[in-house]
């Protein structure tokens, strides 16, 4: 007969387990996108530096250098206007930089360099990387300055606090979502279907554990008949890309019956596809709200939804947070939840 204590240990080593073959089938996932070289290699030969421009009081002893890692679209413009936000706040020089291509991570890694040189005060960093930007990253500390990271984060501990959605929640949150939209439009489960998963880069944090975050929550709660499609095409954050994929990612699978979009771009491509081909049998679920995701989520003939993160939020609190540090506040924690939400159809019929 089996103790209390017996039957907790099996749950606990039974979570573990679990937990395991996640991690693993995450990365044998995301394995399978890299072969894919015939797709990604351009994308990597293109460097898109975009160069430091002072957005407040250049005369301050203060300064703080901002290194998005894209540059197109809404969600950007949101990030920048919430640095511009607390740069008008702030008693310290500004300087906005960045990449206009996410697989460009020796563009990054030269931004970071001229910060230092320039004697910076802080970096707020979008890390294009969760792994090539460590070695930055240190040496920046190690030269006495300060590091934000916003949007996604690196893989050790070598900043200073790091603002950002719980990205494996809004993961689960989306295969929740599509699940959902998958059954109201029709399909059954005794049906065999895919689904696709389109992403803008796979060395980012903040991709991998979305894609994790899906593929825990469906491997828990979808039908056995309904697959996860393995060719997966990278986009480096450009929308034409991204719709390109998505028109070879639908004509490659027949019974391919839904997207997930794991950021802004991959989701404006998804929709712009699904609109241009007349696709109402394709459910999309992205992240954030451009203007066309708004439009297919609106329009009652399509199946649509998107978690839209709190990204001004990330810009406003990692300069802010910068200023703190070095006015001489700390901090008791690393990691800060901005928050997501979903927008549906309900939710845009309840904003109107």
């Amino acid at each position: 007969m089996k103790t209390r204590k017996t039957e907790q240990n099996a749950r606990e080593n039974y979570k573990k387990v679990y937990f395991l073959m996640i991690v693993v089938s995450t990365i044998l996932f995301l394995t399978a996108i890299g072969c894919q070289k015939k797709v990604d290699t351009s994308l990597k030969a293109q460097s898109s530096i975009v160069e430091y421009t002072c957005i407040s009081d250049s005369d301050s002893d203060k300064s703080f250098y901002v290194i998005l890692k894209n540059y197109h679209g809404v969600y950007w413009e949101t990030v920048i206007e919430g640095v511009s936000k607390a740069a008008n706040e702030i008693d310290a020089s500004v300087y906005l930089g960045g990449i206009d291509n996410e697989t460009d991570i020796e563009g990054q890694i030269k931004l970071i360099d001229e910060a230092i040189e320039s004697g910076a005060s802080g970096i707020l960093l979008a890390p294009a990387t969760s792994d090539e930007l460590v070695e930055s990253c240190k040496k920046a500390r190690e030269s006495g300055i300060y590091v934000a990271l916003i949007d996604s984060s690196i893989n050790q501990c070598e900043f200073d606090a790091c603002y950002m959605t719980d990205n494996v929640n809004a993961g689960q949150m989306a295969a929740k979502e599509m699940l959902g939209l998958l059954k109201e439009a029709g399909n059954l489960p005794s049906e065999e279907l895919e689904v696709g998963i389109m992403l803008s880069s796979d060395t980012s944090q903040a991709m991998i554990n979305r894609v994790s975050g899906f593929l825990e929550y469906w491997s828990l709660h979808s039908p056995a008949k309904w697959k996860i499609a393995q060719d997966i095409y990278l986009n480096g954050g450009n929308v034409e890309k991204a719709q390109s994929d998505a028109k070879k990612l639908i004509d490659q699978h027949e019974n391919l019956k839904g997207i997930f979009g794991c950021s802004n771009t991959s989701t404006i491509g998804i929709a712009s596809e699904l609109l241009e081909e007349n696709r109402k049998d394709i459910v999309l679920v992205g992240f954030d709200m451009a203007d066309i995701t708004v439009q297919i989520i609106r329009n009652p003939d399509y199946f649509a939804g998107t978690l839209m993160q709190r990204q001004d939020q990330m810009g406003y609190l990692g300069l802010t947070a910068l200023y703190d540090f070095v006015s001489g506040s700390r901090y008791e924690q690393k990691y800060f939840d901005t928050g997501v939400v979903l927008i549906d159809a309900d939710y845009l019929s309840g904003r109107e």
